[in-house]
């Protein structure tokens, strides 16, 4: 369990480092390209990624540590590939390549170290939260401190840092199938799957709050560092330090929280979590000192890390043992859908109204959720539903 846990960290690590904060100023700065290729590289990224997790998912299931190993192998190549040829054709390119080869790692590293039906699986899933939240936001923050050194040297050392990924993942992960035999080579076993998932009411009761979470996240990426800097009017050191307290009270929150996801109502847990997110947006728009706004960033990080645990052990109750990165997957890729949304509807409404305007949307949203899960009845919907799978074992 260590060495995924590592596994995960290290490619978080090297991809938040690059994604987050060095490749948008090496572009700009190094290449002298315009903005607009750094927008389009990242989004295809990301786009990449949410796209193939499903396929990815059902692919780790079939075949195991050969699927880990070979999309981190394509990763590493379209990171040399970016390298050697930096023209935005390539950039782009290689970006989407490099999501293509990192959805699966995400998926393998959850459904081995918290797999359903061991002791604990909530704290074990805190344990995935943390590693993963350590690792993209350490290398998004530790770059900076080496951005004045040679660009060419970074880069090389990030390569570095992935290229450790692979001996991990050779010894972290069994070459071993999830699924039956049957599953494994069914020509439709993932349409089934999907069909099993549309059929079953309490996946689609799911998928409204699903939605409206990860919209909410999304309505805040593009605003939240204009906001900080025009709003609150902090300079980037102090904005590297709200990003590293409020990560860190994450992360340090989240094995607690896991704690008590294996032992209180889930529906309780959710509400107020993203009712206290909800609070916390407003309250920030009214902060003026700086130590209020690190107080709502610790509260923020609170609030944050009692929703993972909870919602993603609700997910684990209907994500049946032998298919589970493949449930990950569908899952984590109408995620990605809100996300996507969120981020273009946020800039829109930040530009046409302003920023207080996306911030005030987003608590709406969050406030939302929190009244969805309060008033949602999915506990009795998995009290009635034991085994508590979205798929039809027949299927596989």
């Amino acid at each position: 369990m260590k060495s995924l846990l590592l596994l995960l960290f290290l490619t978080e690590f090297a991809r938040g480092a690059f994604f987050y904060t060095f490749l948008p100023i090496w572009i700009v700065n190094d290449l002298t390209v315009s903005i607009t290729i750094v927008g389009l590289t990242v989004s295809a990224h990301f786009l990449s990624e949410t796209t193939f997790k499903t396929l990815a998912g059902w692919e780790f299931d079939r075949l195991g540590r050969r699927v880990l190993l070979g999309g981190l192998l394509l990763s590493l190549l379209s990171l040399l590939t970016i390298k050697l040829w930096p023209v935005p054709a390539v950039l782009i390119g290689g970006a989407a390549l490099f999501g293509l080869g990192f959805s699966p790692v995400w998926l393998g590293v959850i459904s081995r170290v918290a797999p359903v039906g061991i002791p604990n699986r909530a704290s074990r899933i805190g344990l995935v939260f943390s590693s993963w939240m350590a690792g993209a936001g350490g290398g998004m923050i530790s770059i900076n401190f080496f951005m004045s050194k040679s660009h060419d040297l970074i880069f090389w050392l990030i390569i570095i840092l992935w290229a450790l990924s692979l001996p991990i993942t050779w010894f972290a992960t069994p070459d071993k199938s999830n699924l039956p035999e049957s599953g494994a080579k069914g020509r439709h076993g993932m349409s089934n799957a999907l069909k099993q998932m549309a059929s079953n009411n309490l996946t689609r009761l799911l998928i409204p709050g699903m939605f409206l979470q990860t919209l909410a996240a999304g309505l805040l990426l593009p605003v939240l560092p204009i906001f900080v800097q025009n709003n609150l009017l902090l300079d980037h050191n102090q904005y590297g330090i709200l990003l590293l307290t409020g990560g860190a009270a994450t992360v340090i929150s989240l094995l607690p929280m896991g704690y008590l996801a294996d032992r209180l109502a889930l529906k309780a847990l959710l509400a107020t979590g993203f009712g206290a997110s909800s609070l916390t947006l407003i309250l920030l728009i009214h902060c003026h000192g700086f130590k209020e706004i690190i107080c709502v960033a610790v509260l923020l990080g609170f609030s944050y890390a009692m929703v993972l645990p909870a919602w993603n052990s609700l997910l684990a109750k209907i994500i049946p043992p032998q298919s589970q990165a493949t449930g990950w997957g569908i899952f984590a890729t109408i995620e990605g859908l809100g996300i996507t949304f969120g981020s273009a509807l946020g800039a829109f409404v930040a530009g046409r109204i302003g920023l207080n305007a996306t911030l005030i949307m987003t608590a709406c949203v969050l406030l939302i959720a929190a009244f969805f899960y309060l008033l949602c009845p999915f506990e009795k919907m998995l009290v009635s539903n034991q085994q508590g799978v979205f798929f039809n074992e027949s299927g596989f």
